[in-house]
C-alpha cells in the first residue's frame, strides 16, 4: 500500500480547502488510497502568513487502528482504479499535528512497522539493531559505544537537529494517541542515545540517561 502512496498525483488545491479531491493513480498494485490527509500544524502561524497545509493521501484502515485520536473520516465512495493513471476521487480529512515535518516518518512506519527504517530517519548514524532487539538492561554497554561514536562524528547543533526530530515525532506520537509498542521502542532508543551523545559532547553527565 505505500508504494501505492508514493504514486499518487493529485490536483492542485485552492486556497479553500475541499471536501474532496480527485488524485492520479499511477500504481495499481494495491489498495488504492481512501483519504487525503491535509496535514497542518497546531502552532498559530505568524502574523500575515499563511497557514501551510500538506496533503498525504492515506488508507483509513492503516490509521484508524492505529490512532486512537484520530478526527472521524468521512466513508468515502467506492473506487478501484483499474488501470494506472486513472483518476478517484477522495475525502479531505484535516489533520492538526504539533509536528507536519516529521509526520511521513510517522506514517511510512504505521505502514511498514520497520524500526530500522524509522531509526535511520531520526538517528545520524544506523542504529545498531541489538539496541532495539535485545534486553534493554544488557545493551548499555553498546548504547554508550554508539553515543560515544555518534558525539565523536557530529556536532553539537547536528545533534540537537536529531534530538528535535525525535521530540517531534513523540509529539505526534502522542497527539494522534498512538499505543504501538515498536514505534516506542524506536523513540525511546533514538532519545536515550542522542541525550547520551550529548552529554558526551557538552561534559554535561546530568543529561546522559539513567544507567548509559
Amino acid at each position: 500500500m505505500l508504494r501505492v502512496l508514493a504514486g499518487i498525483k493529485a490536483e492542485p488545491a485552492s486556497n479553500v480547502l475541499p471536501r474532496e479531491l480527485s488524485i492520479i493513480v499511477n500504481d495499481v498494485s494495491s489498495d488504492v488510497p481512501t483519504h487525503m490527509f491535509a496535514v497542518f500544524s497546531s502552532r498559530q502561524p505568524a502574523p500575515a502568513r499563511r497557514r501551510r497545509v500538506t496533503l498525504f493521501p492515506a488508507h483509513n484502515l492503516v490509521f484508524a487502528i492505529h490512532c486512537a485520536n484520530l478526527p472521524v473520516l468521512p466513508t468515502p465512495a467506492p473506487a478501484i482504479a483499474e488501470c494506472a493513471g486513472q483518476v478517484i476521487k477522495v475525502p479531505v480529512v484535516p489533520l492538526c499535528i504539533p509536528a507536519p515535518e516529521v509526520f511521513p516518518q510517522l506514517s511510512s512506519f504505521l505502514y511498514t512497522k520497520r524500526i530500522d527504517h524509522l531509526l535511520g530517519s531520526l538517528m545520524p548514524l544506523p542504529t545498531p539493531p541489538q539496541l532495539y532487539l535485545d534486553d534493554p538492561t544488557t545493551v548499555m554497554p553498546l548504547l554508550r559505544q554508539f553515543a560515544q561514536k555518534i558525539a565523536d562524528t557530529y556536532t553539537v547543533s547536528a545533534l540537537l537537529r536529531h534530538i528535535t526530530k525525535v521530540h517531534s515525532t513523540w509529539r505526534n506520537t502522542v497527539a494522534l494517541g498512538i499505543a504501538d509498542e515498536r514505534l516506542w521502542c524506536a523513540l525511546d532508543t533514538a532519545w536515550e542515545v542522542l541525550l547520551t551523545s550529548l552529554a558526551i559532547s557538552t561534559g554535561k553527565p546530568d543529561l546522559m540517561t539513567e544507567g548509559a
